[in-house]
């Protein structure tokens, strides 16, 4: 039975084994996988381990970036974060500085509870309205 993660997956695999002009025969080989193995995952019959998603991520000698990709069209967090962020800008600058240990750490934590204050409004905003939920009552 397929599955839409499954489906997901396997149509990122099989892209890039095209684009690099590897047969499902050949990557099972250099990933020590069973041919069938190759071929269930690119259908969506199933589904990688992290373990075997890197293993096939190497044979396929993807660039980071396509690593982690594959990883996260997988179901896995990516090696590296914040290449999930490559569209969020300012969420990425934010994490390197988070990271940086050249920028004081007095400035970090004064992000750090900025973020907190976000979350928080955030987690607010998610909440459903009260008065929404009550219906029929007269204000």
């Amino acid at each position: 039975m397929l599955n839409k993660g499954g489906e997901l997956f396997g149509a990122a695999l099989k892209r890039y084994r095209e684009e690099r002009r590897v047969s499902q025969s050949k990557l099972a080989e250099r990933a020590g996988f069973d041919h069938s193995y190759v071929s269930r995952l690119e259908s969506g019959a199933r589904m990688p381990t992290r373990e075997a998603v890197l293993q096939l991520a190497t044979a396929l000698g993807l660039d980071p970036s396509s690593h982690d990709a594959l990883l996260a069209a997988a179901g896995f967090l990516p090696r590296e974060v914040s290449s999930l962020l490559v569209a969020e800008q300012q969420v990425s600058e934010v994490l390197d500085v988070l990271r940086d240990d050249s920028v004081p750490e007095e400035f970090r934590d004064n992000i750090r509870q900025v973020l907190g204050l976000l979350a928080e409004q955030a987690r607010f905003a998610r909440r459903p309205r009260v008065a929404e939920k009550v219906s029929g009552l007269a204000a």
